[in-house]
């Protein structure tokens, strides 16, 4: 294994998991986009996040509007929040379906394998040009 795909593989890796935790990294390519969403003031306020945590959109029922400025914005927090919560929950179980966990989880073992297999042997040259300069 060279050390360039190396690098590819533990970059893939990092990305997926940081994805996986639920990271506002950006998604792999082949992941569906999802959005969540999420509603306060019994339902008059309803907030609608997208891929990457932007919001999407804020739906006002009328009756919101007759709301305290004070309490439409508390609304409006707690309907984003509950998006953004919701889009959290809709891209982990995404990715669960894009990422095959099991092979990423082997493939994590034959690297962390492979790397010690070349310390090893970049510890044995070391080891044998110590012995060499001590003959001398």
């Amino acid at each position: 294994m060279s050390g360039n795909e190396l690098d590819r593989i533990l970059t893939e890796t990092r990305r997926t998991l940081e994805s996986l935790r639920g990271g506002m990294a950006a998604p792999p390519p082949e992941a569906p986009d999802v959005e969540g969403v999420g509603e306060a003031a019994d339902g008059r306020v309803k907030v609608t996040a997208g891929t990457g945590g932007r919001l999407k959109s804020v739906t006002l029922d009328p009756r919101a509007l007759r709301m305290a400025s004070h309490e439409l914005g508390e609304a409006f927090v707690a309907a984003a929040n509950a998006a953004l919560d919701d889009l959290r929950s809709q891209a982990a179980s995404a990715a669960g379906d894009v990422v095959d966990t099991a092979a990423l989880g082997t493939r994590g073992e034959e690297i962390q394998n492979e790397s010690v297999r070349q310390m090893q042997q970049i510890t044995q040259a070391l080891n044998d040009a110590v012995a060499k300069f001590n003959q001398r």
